[in-house]
């Protein structure tokens, strides 16, 4: 394939390392789609947690570029958001919430990828595992967040599965 049409050089790898390159390069587009939609929280928010994503996204294959200060500026965002929750609710509400639910349940995924490519050998630093868990709790509280300013109150959801 010539050089001129190729969408991105590592697609050919069989480490998980492209895989979660690409899903963390779709976290932020998917951050910007939902950009669009969120009344709620401001947009330098917004995008200083895509411009976070992307740091994770060479962070594994480069040098790491996720410190103790975007975790503490990650945990401010979980902060300012917060809404105390204490059962487990549907992933729904208004379109900016909806958005929401979708990336933090995204971020579970990239996070999966990060534990497969430890499990092939790469080593991935903890910063980076704290940095997404804490990235998809974020997420759940901007959605509690964006509903709560929307005037919509959270659907429980009570599982059959686990009593």
């Amino acid at each position: 394939m010539s050089v001129e049409y190729c969408a991105y050089p590592f697609l050919k790898e069989k480490s998980h390392l492209c895989d979660y390159e690409i899903a963390t390069d779709r976290l932020a587009s998917m951050l910007s789609v939902a950009r669009r939609h969120i009344r709620h929280i401001p947009q330098e928010d917004l995008l200083q947690l895509m411009e976070m994503i992307y740091h994770a996204n060479g962070s594994i294959r480069g040098a790491c570029a996720i410190g103790e200060a975007e975790l503490k500026k990650l945990n401010t965002f979980y902060a300012r958001y917060h809404i105390e929750m204490d059962r487990f609710v549907l992933p729904d509400g208004c379109i900016g919430a909806s958005h929401l639910h979708v990336l933090r349940a995204e971020v579970k995924a990239v996070i999966r990828i990060m534990h497969q490519i430890q499990c092939e050998g790469k080593p991935v630093e903890a910063i980076l595992f704290d940095f997404m868990n804490l990235l998809s709790n974020t997420f759940f509280m901007m959605c509690l967040y964006e509903n709560a300013q929307d005037g919509i109150r959270e659907r429980e959801f009570i599982s059959r599965s686990y009593v």
